[in-house]
């Protein structure tokens, strides 16, 4: 495991100020599909009840060099700070990463390199980004994750260690979200897909589960356009789900996962619908 440290792009507007204690929060965990429409992204987000969100981790985030990376250019829109990490280039002169946005400001920024497989083709490498955010409840960790596609369930674990290890040695509320990839194939050879033999979801949701997470969303619920598929995961660690929504979207085949979030014992928030 490789962690590296990385720097928060700046504020764009005085909306940083930290949530009350009694509002909880509203996060969002969306694959961008590498689009760059800022504006196209930013009005769907809104017009799903998602713009005024909190939390954003995102995937498939695109980022050309010497521009801003899609990720920061929203969080200027929408009022938030923004951090990212490239895990690889797709080819078109553009680095792809992970961005975790929030409205408050994000410390101790971190990337993890999780354990790498060879695919044959189309094999990247994939990383986790986590920060840490002070709110007036206290220190939130959240770590965003794009695991590999064509992998089984021990493999998939395998990466997602890396994370849950450097998170049971941090103390209090925690997120692990992203598109954990969690589809239903085995794979042979990374490369042959047998249908409806791997059902990774359960091991995943069990993986977690014994790190102290759960999931924020009902399992069996899809996340994607393609067979109803569940690959996009929400788990809370010292933290409870209130209103939860998942939305299909023009710009992705993914959908938006949509959560109100708080301690436990405290009021739910309402921002989610």
């Amino acid at each position: 495991m490789v962690l590296t440290l990385l720097a928060a792009a700046p504020l764009a507007s005085d909306r940083s100020a930290a949530l009350e204690e009694e509002d909880g929060l509203t996060a969002v965990s969306l694959n961008l599909a590498q689009r760059d429409d800022v504006d196209q992204i930013a009005d769907e987000l809104s017009a799903h009840g998602a713009g005024g969100a909190d939390l954003f981790l995102l995937q498939e985030v695109v980022k050309r060099d010497g521009e801003a990376d899609v990720a920061e250019r929203l969080g200027q829109r929408l009022g938030l700070q923004s951090v990212f990490g490239q895990a690889f280039t797709n080819g078109r002169g553009q680095a792809v990463g992970l961005a975790i946005l929030t409205r408050q400001p994000p410390i101790e920024t971190r990337l993890l390199q999780l354990k790498r497989f060879d695919l044959g083709f189309r094999t990247r490498s994939r990383i986790a980004l986590g920060v840490r955010v002070d709110t007036a409840a206290g220190p939130l960790h959240v770590f965003n994750v794009h695991l590999d596609t064509r992998i089984n369930t021990r493999q998939r674990l395998d990466q997602l260690t890396a994370v849950t290890e450097e998170l049971g040695a941090l103390d209090g509320p925690a997120i692990v979200g992203g598109d954990f990839n969690t589809n239903d194939n085995r794979w042979v050879f990374h490369a042959i897909p047998l249908p409806f033999l791997g059902r990774q979801r359960g091991g995943v949701v069990r993986f977690m589960a014994r790190s102290g997470f759960h999931s924020a969303f009902q399992r069996g619920e899809a996340t994607h356009d393609f067979l109803g598929m569940q690959l996009d995961w929400l788990f809370l660690r010292g933290l409870r789900a209130g209103l939860t929504s998942i939305q299909p979207l023009q710009l992705s085949d993914h959908h938006a996962l949509i959560a109100s979030l708080s301690r436990p014992g405290l009021p739910q928030s309402t921002a989610a619908r």
